[in-house]
């Protein structure tokens, strides 16, 4: 063909500059930023109000007005005992759909940011409601079981992934709400050994939804989870015994709280040591010898989160580690036969997964529920939320239900939350960065690299501490 009948402008008359003059990598940071204030003070909204209903207005309400509707005083203790210890059931089962949903969204537009794209746009402003549209398209889709499946083990599968997913995230309430009330009771003292124990049994499910699919692909996908999970989790629990053995506690909660004080004290720094680190150039012997093995400790304590991150990243199946849903290779996986509802519960239980492991990270290295500051003005801080008197236009305190408010689990767990979502979007640039392993690569790093560097990381770690006295 000649070059004159080609349209060397072609791209820009289909996109006319004009169009697109305002999506400038600036704006669209700018874009997604008020994007995500958004859904998240949508998604702590939600959970906060199901959680407040349950926990505190709903029981004061019977408390205030069930004797004068006739009830005995018994009936209502115990029916507001029930309401109470519903909510923190109530606050996940609220928070999972609705951060799902921000999440997919999230990633959407992050992922673009960082490939020089614009995201989903249409649907709202910005793309605002695009993920909500595409899970109501998921609601009404047929859900369909091939021929020669196991219907009942088919229809189970997705059902077991995903509960396990709403389990998990209980304990991390505590540290959320700052051990507050009623989700004090979430609080438990082998919290770690609860959230890596069930957060496996999702594997099971995997490789029962690909045996039950009927389907190769299907089939394949589960058998790559099942050994990607043995492979991985192994590393990933002597990361959390490494970090045990410097908290000296299981307990989520005594986790975040020994982080207190600055960002010195987070687990990632050493817990405090490396403020010693300068000591290398002191001039006693004792003082260069103590800032040498906290330089140690501290550079055991970055490669252990970067042992956790790789890790986690192939506990819960993302890229470079999505071996069991490869699109490339296995069209999708152990979910190549779902449809509907089913495919619906393993990706909303996939993100869930992903943000609970960055719930975990936040807690083991980055401080948990606590501030970047100093602990008087942390104690400062929290101090001056826990008794607030609110007076509302017209209603006042409403008879005393706002005359005093503690609102200290506001901050903590606004502070936990904000930490989640950095380990989510470190997690999605890792997806934008890297290639995705093959299978070989990914069973020799994990056997031959991270176990053997997780063990002597462990061994070396006991000796300094005990040389340190910690």
């Amino acid at each position: 063909m000649s070059s004159k009948f080609i349209n060397n402008n072609l791209l820009s008359n289909y996109h006319p500059r004009t169009k697109y003059y305002h999506y400038t990598a600036l704006g669209q940071a700018f874009a997604f930023f008020v994007l995500a204030a958004v859904w998240i003070t949508i998604v702590f909204s939600a959970a906060a109000g199901g959680g407040i209903t349950f926990a505190w207005l709903l029981p004061w309400v019977l408390f205030k007005f069930g004797v004068e509707l006739g009830l005995s005083a018994e009936i209502v203790r115990q029916t507001a005992e029930v309401l109470a210890y519903l909510a923190p059931t109530v606050t996940v089962a609220t928070i999972i759909p609705v951060n799902a949903l921000f999440m997919v969204l999230c990633e959407r537009k992050f992922l673009a940011l960082l490939t020089v794209r614009t995201g989903p746009t249409d649907v709202g402003p910005n793309g605002f409601l695009q993920t909500l549209a595409d899970a109501l398209k998921l609601l009404f889709k047929e859900d369909t079981t091939p021929a020669k499946a196991d219907a009942l083990l088919f229809t189970l599968a997705p059902a077991l992934f995903f509960a396990p997913a709403m389990v998990v995230f209980m304990p991390l309430l505590s540290v959320a709400s700052n051990n507050l009330g009623i989700f004090a009771t979430t609080n438990l003292d082998i919290g770690l050994i609860f959230v890596i124990g069930l957060a496996s049994l999702g594997t099971m499910s995997l490789v029962m939804e690909g045996w039950a699919s009927n389907n190769k692909y299907s089939l394949m996908g589960g058998l790559r989870a099942a050994s990607q999970a043995i492979s991985y989790e192994i590393p990933m629990v002597l990361a959390l015994i490494a970090i045990i053995l410097m908290s000296g506690s299981m307990n989520l909660v005594e986790v975040s709280d020994s982080q207190a004080g600055g960002l010195s004290m987070w687990n990632i720094f050493g817990n405090g040591l490396i403020e010693n680190i300068p000591n290398l150039f002191a001039s006693t012997q004792a003082s260069r010898e103590l800032g040498l093995l906290s330089l140690g400790l501290v550079s055991l304590c970055v490669l252990l989160f970067i042992i956790f991150i790789t890790a986690s990243t192939a506990e819960v199946n993302r890229i470079p580690f999505d071996i069991p849903e490869a699109e490339s290779e296995l069209v999708s996986g152990f979910n190549t036969e779902c449809s509907g509802m089913k495919f619906a519960l393993f990706f909303l239980a996939e993100y869930t997964n992903l943000f609970i492991a960055s719930g975990v990270a936040a807690v083991l290295f980055l401080g948990g529920s606590h501030l970047p500051i100093s602990l008087a003005a942390e104690n400062a801080l929290y101090s001056n939320l826990s008794h607030i008197a609110i007076s509302l236009p017209l209603v006042g305190d409403i008879n005393g239900l706002l005359a005093d408010v503690n609102l200290v689990w506001v901050l903590t767990s606004l502070v936990f939350i904000t930490k989640i979502y950095l380990m989510f979007l470190l997690a999605i640039w890792i997806r934008a960065t890297l290639p995705r392993l093959r299978q070989d690569q990914l069973m020799e790093f994990g056997w031959k690299y991270l176990i053997p560097l997780t063990l002597a990381i462990i061994f070396i770690m006991t000796i300094l501490l005990e040389v340190l006295g910690r």
